[in-house]
């Protein structure tokens, strides 16, 4: 496998592709996903069991396999961050701003640019489309965030190989991407999907590194919004100098235009980015950390707004309005 592709998530979601696309073999029955998409109860098995049948099934088509780990690249588009993303985009328009251009970093399918489809609850609120077809539930473990967000008048994603919700090989690809016992997260993605084809003519998906091609991303943002730009567990995948290169190409871009940064990442990742502190206190072992930093001019300050759950499934809400851009 290429790097800098995790191995066994790739290996993982390859033999995961494989039986969603029909490969005959006893392992399938043993995945919850794929006993749902046959509409088949799924068989429980003993650990020896289990291993024995993948063991099979990975000698049985080896070669299959190993085309995919060559060629393929891990791609998660978890919708259930966009509550976190909701709630700092809450706090933008509690701040002032009513209008934002939203730039999605490592944007997969830019299944994260609709957040404003989706229904999210946060404890017994809810907030969002009484009629959506993807609701999101995120346990509050902090104070409740502004959920009114402004108005996203354009919704831009970049990625060096965003996904086509119309090709389904690439959608088989992004639901292998995920584990398969987690049935409600794999029906919402697809639900997701079907919204996104929806509305495709509402999203701009550049193919290119997010560093690299930052500026021309941006360009299809119109310059008098708020450009909003998020990386959402996706600087991760960029080594350690690349990421001190995306704060820098962001920094420049805020000299331009007006820019908020938001970093939805793991503490070592938002260190590596400048915008969480050494010294930072984190309150929950093993949370992701949410950064907006705020730009003027060559000046930059950047706050510790929230922690989370990688997928979304908590927010310990932290921030207060003040400490975001107007």
């Amino acid at each position: 496998m290429p790097p800098p592709q995790l191995a066994v998530n790739v290996f993982l979601a390859s033999v995961h592709h494989l039986l969603l696309e029909g490969a005959d073999h006893e392992l399938a029955l043993h995945y919850r996903s794929v006993c749902a998409r046959r509409g088949i109860e799924p068989t429980a098995a003993s650990d020896a069991q289990l291993v024995g049948a993948f063991t099979s099934f990975c000698r049985t088509f080896r070669d299959d396999i190993a085309a995919r780990c060559l060629t393929r690249a891990t791609q998660t588009n978890e919708v259930g961050r966009c509550a976190i993303l909701r709630a700092v985009l809450g706090s933008l328009r509690a701040s002032g701003s009513q209008e934002v251009s939203l730039l999605d970093l490592g944007c997969s399918a830019g299944l994260n640019l609709l957040l404003d489809e989706y229904a999210c609850v946060f404890g017994g609120t809810a907030v969002g489309p009484s009629d959506a077809s993807v609701v999101l539930r995120c346990e509050l473990r902090g104070v409740m965030p502004e959920l009114a967000i402004p108005r996203i008048v354009a919704r831009v994603g970049l990625d060096v190989a965003p996904i086509d919700v119309t090709d389904d090989d690439a959608v088989a690809w992004l639901l292998a991407c995920l584990w398969p016992d987690d049935l409600d997260r794999f029906e919402r993605l697809g639900r997701a999907v079907a919204v996104a084809t929806a509305r495709l003519g509402d999203l701009v998906l550049v193919q290119g590194d997010m560093v690299d091609a930052l500026d021309e991303a941006a360009s299809h943002a119109p310059a008098s919004s708020r450009l909003v730009i998020a990386n959402c567990w996706s600087a991760a995948y960029l080594p350690e100098a690349r990421r001190h290169d995306l704060a820098a190409r962001v920094a420049s871009l805020a000299t331009a235009r007006p820019v908020t940064w938001v970093t939805m990442e793991g503490p070592g990742v938002a260190r590596d980015l400048g915008v969480l502190g050494s010294t930072a206190s984190l309150a929950h072992r093993g949370s992701s950390v949410v950064c907006v930093t705020d730009f003027a001019g060559n000046k930059s300050r950047s706050s510790l707004v929230a922690e989370t759950h990688a997928h979304g499934a908590w927010l310990d809400w932290r921030a207060s309005t003040s400490s975001l851009a107007a």
